[in-house]
């Protein structure tokens, strides 16, 4: 008996563990080249972890910033930070800075399975695994390295630690350090974790589920000594304090503060709500490296199931509250509404702005799926139906991801710049005109310009503002005018339009959807 136990107890994994693996693989294949092309913000987050690395400062001059200022306004640092081992081992590539996020989302799969099964059951774990597994969302946002995309992955963590550490206090440490790091990944949730934190801390401690113990006010400590340079950052930027900068850490004084973004009156907005809905229920947010407009974030088909899974958990929710007692469906709902309150406050929402919410959507199908395989428990041919229908809409999606939407997105990220770049830098071209559709974080990501090169020779065109345009940099300008060719410049167009430079006896080498041209 002891030995059949042993083996039911070890077959337990393989479902698990397989589907953890179709997961882990469809985030990995070809994960250098799909997407092709590099987003710009991918880019300048790459330049910004070589910088460092190389250098010792970021693309200004700050030693470990807590914050960048890379655009004017800002960008996020522990992508960068994330990326920089790396990029010491593989080189400034598109594989070494997608890698941080595919690890992260990669491991995101086995800790849903794990809250899941810990909160709710085996089966709400599994079929958790399994739609978190093959979600277009994830699985799109798990490909490519905005530094934002980390969000997601670390909240997940530092709720798995929460719901750990009420039975072993210890994790309560974990979870600190995994909310402390999600503030480096997404300026949003300078907002969303601390409304979060406070919400639970009140329902656990109400429902006596929590106690005040000695690793509880430590990981109260840590999470604001984690904080604490943000806090500072916050301060500097208010005017409050000046700049810190020293020769191992840094606060840099933005050239500009986005206050802006986020508006509580949107709260009171019908459009705020319909903008979000729209964008969970429907195909989208329309931009096409966050969705793929036939499959939507969850599949459209989805939402009904996902609707299903709220009420269920809702009225289980209340159920516990009344009687002051801990459920997981209390614990999934709170969070779920802290997220969403601060995505409704933001202004140009889009799938990437409200990244803290989506995993709790998740959580909702999961347990929509569940209440069909329970209600037709004498009828089990409709849930496992429903289920293969989800199987081949991700092959569908599967197919059309790595085919033809890398048409479409090739566009969007610029594809043939790199190599257009690596083209210019083998022949020395001493003067070269960008075309103005490519950014200039992509010039500085593939032609891993020097940082004191970049810093003493740029120049902007629209400082100050929150998105600095460079005018030039090194042997860089951008923008081509094509009716005052400059026969000892180079220029590094579109394909699409390289006609004026063959009429004008240029040559022209050709990379895909961008040309280098040339007078030999």
């Amino acid at each position: 008996m002891d030995t059949l136990g042993k083996k039911a107890g070890q077959h337990r994994w393989l479902l698990p563990l397989l589907l953890v693996c179709v997961g882990v693989a469809v985030r990995l294949w070809q994960l250098g080249a799909a997407p092709c092309g590099l987003n710009q913000d991918e880019a300048y987050a790459g330049y910004e972890a070589y910088s460092l690395l190389t250098y010792g400062v970021d693309s200004w001059g700050y030693h470990n910033p807590c914050y960048f200022i890379s655009w004017g306004s800002g960008m996020n640092v522990l992508e960068s930070y994330l990326a920089m081992p790396f990029v010491a081992v593989l080189g400034l590539t598109e594989l070494a800075i997608r890698l941080p996020q595919a690890i992260l989302g990669c491991v995101s799969l086995p800790v849903m399975y794990l809250l899941l099964t810990r909160l709710f059951s085996r089966r709400v774990g599994l079929l958790g695994l399994a739609l978190t597994a093959i979600c277009p969302w994830h699985i799109m946002l798990s490909r490519w390295g905005l530094e934002s995309n980390l969000a997601p992955g670390l909240l997940l963590l530092g709720l798995y630690f929460l719901v750990r550490g009420l039975d072993s206090p210890p994790w309560l440490l974990a979870c600190a350090v995994c909310y402390g790091l999600s503030l480096y990944a997404y300026a949003t949730l300078w907002m969303v974790v601390p409304l979060t934190l406070g919400v639970l801390l009140l329902y656990l401690l109400d429902t006596r589920t929590l106690t005040l113990s000695p690793y509880l006010v430590g990981a109260g400590g840590l999470l604001f000594l984690l904080a604490l340079p943000l806090l500072l950052f916050v301060g500097v930027n208010l005017g409050a304090l000046d700049e810190i900068r020293t020769p191992f850490f840094s606060v840099p004084r933005l050239v500009y503060l986005r206050a802006s973004e986020v508006d509580w009156r949107n709260l009171f907005s019908p459009q705020a709500y319909l903008t979000l809905g729209r964008m969970l229920f429907g195909e989208g947010d329309g931009l096409s490296w966050n969705s793929l407009p036939a499959f939507g974030m969850f599949y459209p088909f989805s939402w009904p199931l996902i609707l299903v899974g709220g009420v269920r958990m809702g009225l289980r929710a209340v159920e516990g509250v009344k009687a002051r007692r801990f459920t997981g469906e209390g614990l999934v709902l709170l969070a779920l509404v802290c997220a969403a309150l601060v995505s409704l406050s933001l202004d140009y929402l889009n799938i990437n702005k409200a990244n803290s919410l989506h995993f709790y959507l998740l959580v909702l199908l999961a347990v929509g799926v569940d209440w069909l395989f329970g209600y037709c428990k004498s009828r089990p041919v409709l849930p496992w139906g429903v289920m293969a229908v989800y199987a081949v809409a991700f092959g569908l999606f599967v197919s059309t991801y790595f085919t033809t939407y890398q048409d479409t997105i090739a566009v969007q990220f610029r594809d043939g710049v790199g190599d257009a770049v690596e083209f210019v830098k083998e022949q020395g071209f001493d003067r070269v005109a960008v075309d103005s559709s490519v950014s200039y974080s992509h010039i500085l990501f593939y032609d891993r310009t020097p940082q004191p090169e970049f810093a003493a020779t740029v120049e902007y065109a629209n400082y100050p503002a929150p998105y600095l345009s460079a005018a030039s940099f090194g042997r860089y300008t951008f923008g081509v005018d094509t009716q005052n060719l400059d026969p000892n410049t180079a220029y590094l167009i579109s394909t699409s339009s390289s006609d004026p430079f063959r009429q004008a006896g240029y040559t022209v080498e050709t990379f895909g959807l961008y040309s280098v041209a040339y007078l030999e």
